[in-house]
């Protein structure tokens, strides 16, 4: 083992985390900055730029005397619309990716500006929250973000890199985000750009997600205590540095992501992927291959506000759930809280809970919960391509061994719970950087393993059935509830 490390940070939705790799992989040491999320108006999700680097800052200094670097990388969130001015700087607030003000009616409208065939193109069926939206948005409301933008960046990530080097670069996998890159040859799609009034130089350079774009300057390493010349890769949007985390890159692997929200995706060939799906397919961050995401809303969310309603904290939750898991009743939650984007995107329909009698405590309410989570998951792998071997599961909500083994019940899948799995981005994003950066590729991690019991495996095939009617009648009286009470 050398003394080498790599510096990843990770431009989350709500925080920024700064962690030190060494050489095989193991953190060395992490700290996270947090940042405000703004409602300017009803459906509107901003974040300043500006916050984003300053918590950079706070995080690097808090780690404390940097170890040697042999170079950083970057990842974060994606799909979102930073205008920057003629000195390079943004014009407002950032527009994120749940931003909700663009209307269904409203982006069918301005399709019709839009070449025909634009699903073809850019290889995902047209979406509210794509970047070329809401750059429609902003021409029409006359928001300096359209009006007055003289460059703009899509990734969060991506913002901090260009304050870092003064570089504008983009990977693929962001890229593929925006509605703007034709995803068979990856470049800017000249003939949509010209539909709102930008051309392929306001953009950034799509760059592959493992190229170094240059280093730190001077003044930048001043602010945030990083060495001035330190290699910076460009890394890739979330998504694509999630993949890389759970070491399932190569074609026909799948994984999930359990946050606060979550998504399953496996890595195909573009071939195979033969998008538009109902799915998204996103261009993977090196290499020619793409991956195939569906995102679902409510993940650790719905574990959250079910033990805040019961009146227990989350670990307490999660006991009170494993007390009853040799005889866990009947409850089984829908857990569309906040609707749902995939396999169906609904944002009307909302959560439910089946099967609850009088003899039920706070353990089975929670435990329905559970179940009803690994039910959401599977009912989105039956929308990719099977797994070949375990199924790889990141972020907090992988933490519960409980939770995990009910997804094991659920899937009929081997569940594998690698030990960085909080850290998944972050990681994902290191493996990445490591062989540009000089370093050996990291070999796949030990990882907890839960099987499938088979004497649950009947229960996993008639609760699947039940929560399969249950979400389709959910979607179909969501229209009803929505009617307003008579005054």
């Amino acid at each position: 083992m050398t003394d080498e490390a790599i510096l990843a940070v990770d431009v989350g939705t709500s925080s920024l985390k700064a962690v030190i790799f060494d050489a095989g992989g193991e953190i060395r040491a992490q700290q996270v900055a947090g940042y405000p999320t703004r409602h300017p108006e009803p459906g509107g999700v901003e974040q300043d730029p500006e916050d984003w680097w300053r918590a950079l800052c706070v995080a690097v200094r808090n780690l404390g005397p940097l170890p040697r670097l042999t170079g950083m990388v970057l990842t974060g969130s994606m799909q979102n619309l930073i205008a920057l001015d003629a000195d390079a700087r943004p014009l407002a607030p950032a527009i994120l990716y749940s931003d909700a003000r663009v209307g269904t009616d409203r982006r069918v409208g301005w399709e019709a500006d839009l070449p025909v065939d634009l699903a073809q193109r850019i290889g995902n069926r047209p979406d509210n929250a794509q970047c070329v939206f809401r750059l429609f948005w902003c021409r029409d409301r006359a928001d300096a973000r359209g009006a007055d933008a003289r460059a703009l960046l899509f990734g969060a990530k991506d913002a901090v890199i260009q304050r870092l080097t003064g570089r504008r670069v983009i990977d693929p996998t962001t890229a593929a985000t925006t509605g703007l890159m034709t995803l068979a040859t990856r470049s800017w799609d000249s003939e949509i750009l010209a539909a709102i009034g930008f051309a392929a130089g306001d953009l950034p350079e799509i760059v592959p997600g493992d190229a170094v774009v240059g280093t730190v300057g001077p003044a930048p390493a001043a602010e945030t205590g990083l060495p001035a010349g330190l290699p910076v890769v460009c890394g890739c949007g979330d998504a694509g540095a999630a993949t890389w985390g759970a070491h399932a890159e190569s074609p026909g692997r799948v994984y999930a992501s359990l946050g606060t929200t979550g998504w399953v995706a496996a890595t195909l060939s573009l071939e195979d992927a033969a998008p538009p799906r109902t799915t998204y397919t996103l261009a993977a961050p090196s290499g020619p291959d793409a991956l195939v995401i569906a995102p679902f809303l409510t993940s650790g969310a719905a574990l959250e506000w079910m033990a805040a309603r019961v009146g227990l904290s989350l670990a307490d939750a999660l006991e009170a759930a494993a007390q009853v898991d040799a005889d866990p009743g009947a409850c089984l939650f829908l857990p569309y809280l906040m609707g749902e984007r995939s396999p169906f995107e609904d944002q009307d329909v909302r959560a439910v809970m089946l099967g609850v009698d009088a003899a039920h405590g706070p353990g089975h309410l929670v435990y329905g919960v559970l179940e009803g989570l690994a039910y959401a998951i599977r009912l989105n792998l039956d929308a990719l391509p099977p797994s070949r071997g375990a199924l790889t599961v990141l972020g907090g909500g992988a933490d519960s061994v409980l939770q995990r083994q009910l997804l094991a019940d659920a899937t009929g899948l081997r569940i594998a719970a690698p030990p960085e799995r909080r850290a998944g981005p972050a990681y994902g994003a290191f493996r990445l950087a490591a062989p540009p950066l000089g370093l050996a590729q990291v070999p796949n991690p030990a990882v907890d393993i839960v099987e499938p019991r088979p004497e649950r495996r009947e229960r996993g095939h008639s609760r699947y059935r039940a929560y399969c009617l249950a979400s389709d009648f959910a979607r179909s009286i969501a229209p009803l509830l929505r009617h307003p009470v008579a005054r």
